[in-house]
């Protein structure tokens, strides 16, 4: 194998960045370090007309790393130029280099995260929807189910929500929060590894990453952001494809788990 020069190490916290923070110097992919624990997710199922919650008990069992921030424009380019993506990034008006990659379907991400692995001989992938409310939560509960409450949906906002703005902004404009993840709640719903099931059984069934990490395990996977959506694997924009909840997902992206061995 060629050897690559890729460096990946830590930096402290006296040159201002938190202390689990690290990238690639070549591939410039910022990532945070997660810690393990526990915690319950809250998982919501939609009805015409309400929503409610069906109680997930997480045990994360190892460390990982997390992107700091969305794959950008940037890198996907980068993954265009040598080979490993199929497609260019696409670019909305004042979008730039630095702006998140959008309009990619999960099969998209999916060949990112092979791609990346193979330049970098580390293990990249998705994260599951358990490892990216985690850190995005800090570890903390999403809810108890003793307190589930419904909430009914209001159809006169659907008429304004289809007029919002779907123009991105760059990386880390949005929100940030005491672990240093950036972006997790604003206008780009990230792609995760997790299957939609719409059974409670199928909900809370454990699957192995491995089983997840594969093309052929199902093809409506889960998308966080702003709200939590289930979208067919193959739609890279919800406004012409179809969206399988009740509010649209306007720009599809991801951001990358890297694995500690």
């Amino acid at each position: 194998m060629n050897k690559l020069k890729i460096f990946i190490f830590l930096i402290s916290a006296s040159v201002g960045l938190t202390p689990h923070t690290c990238f690639s110097k070549s591939i410039d992919y910022e990532m945070i370090k997660i810690p393990k624990g526990k915690f319950s997710m809250n998982i919501p199922v939609y009805y015409s007309t309400k929503i409610v919650y069906v109680e997930k008990k997480v045990v994360i069992k190892k460390d990982y790393y997390i992107g700091k921030y969305e794959v950008t424009n940037k890198l996907w380019t980068e993954c265009y130029k040598d080979g490993g993506c199929q497609k260019e990034a696409f670019y909305k008006a004042k979008e730039g280099r630095n702006n998140p990659s959008v309009k990619l379907n999960w099969h998209d991400a999916f060949r990112f995260s092979k791609w990346i692995s193979k330049k970098t001989g580390m293990k990249y992938r998705l994260p599951t929807e358990e490892e990216w409310a985690y850190a995005a939560y800090m570890g903390e509960d999403t809810g108890d189910r003793k307190s589930e409450k419904e909430i009914t949906y209001d159809y006169v906002s659907r008429s304004t929500e289809s007029l919002t703005s779907k123009r991105t902004k760059p990386v880390g404009s949005i929100n940030k929060n005491d672990w240093g993840l950036y972006d997790f709640y604003g206008n780009v719903w990230e792609w995760t590894l997790t299957c939609w099931y719409g059974s409670e059984e199928n909900m809370l069934k454990e699957r192995t990453i491995k089983e997840l990490n594969n093309p052929r395990a199902c093809t409506t996977r889960i998308t966080r952001g702003e709200t939590r959506s289930h979208i067919p694997d193959f739609i890279s924009d919800t406004y012409n494809g179809g969206c399988a909840t009740l509010r649209p997902a306007a720009n599809l992206g991801f951001r990358l788990v890297r694995e500690i061995e």
